[in-house]
């Protein structure tokens, strides 16, 4: 019984990172990304948006230590989305280890409105629900490229990475994948629910009848999930967790 019960723990969690969690955002699209990286800080808001850019593709490097950058984003939502909700799904480069102690970001309107922060486990800015097809988008992003400083895995230890005199200038991030994409929330509502009953399961004694009924009800929903059509068959999943 205690294999069985690895077996479905540990599937649980290679299905959801292979293919539940991607069919949240099924189609995507890339965004036209630019930066400025200040020459010091703070600026003001409004000299932050003013500021010249340049491109930046994803997989490069930016960030000096305790610095900040503005990034530029922008795009256009295809007419064949019309009817669906749309977000766009911003990776600065994090590390999904935890929020806090890394880059971390916050999203502007061209007119210097906040819309919303940006972290690693909470990268969505909504763009519409549903669109029409064609909207413009277009965001500027200020970033932290705070140090992880919890990177050896042991937090609170002395390290130059502490203090900007002794941090150097290497950059501390690589930039992901900015893309606008349909957001499906009945896959959305599964990862939610698998999510909550796996760690309730990690709570559980493991004996007790309340862990064996949901890793029953886990394996049925897993079952239930045809990967090469997560969206078309996450309700039916669902179903098997009520």
């Amino acid at each position: 019984m205690h294999d069985d019960r690895n077996l479905v723990e540990a599937r649980l969690e290679r299905v959801l990172r292979e293919r539940i969690r991607p069919a949240v955002h099924p189609v995507t699209t890339p965004l036209t990304v630019e930066i400025w990286s200040t020459p010091d800080e703070p600026v003001p808001v409004a000299e932050g948006l003013a500021a010249p850019t340049r491109p930046i593709a994803p997989g490069t490097p930016w960030g000096t230590p305790w610095g900040t950058s503005w990034f530029k984003v922008t795009g256009t939502v295809p007419a064949e989305w019309a009817g669906r909700t749309v977000e766009a799904v911003l990776d600065l480069g994090f590390t999904p280890r935890t929020p806090g102690f890394q880059c971390e970001g916050l999203v502007y309107r061209p007119d210097g409105t906040p819309v919303k922060g940006l972290h690693p486990r909470n990268t969505y800015v909504r763009v519409g629900s549903p669109v029409a097809g064609g909207e413009q988008v277009h965001w500027r992003v200020e970033a932290a490229s705070n140090p992880d400083l919890d990177a050896s895995g042991v937090p609170f230890q002395p390290t130059p990475m502490g203090d900007r005199a002794t941090a150097g200038d290497a950059p501390q991030y690589v930039l992901g994948e900015l893309r606008l994409a349909v957001f499906d929330e009945t896959v959305w509502n599964l990862v939610m629910d698998l999510e909550v009953l796996g760690e309730l399961m990690a709570e559980l004694p493991v004996d007790g009848a309340r862990r064996w009924e949901i890793l029953r009800a886990v394996g049925a929903a897993l079952d239930a999930v045809d990967l090469q059509d997560v969206g078309g068959t996450a309700e039916r999943a669902r179903s098997c967790l009520a």
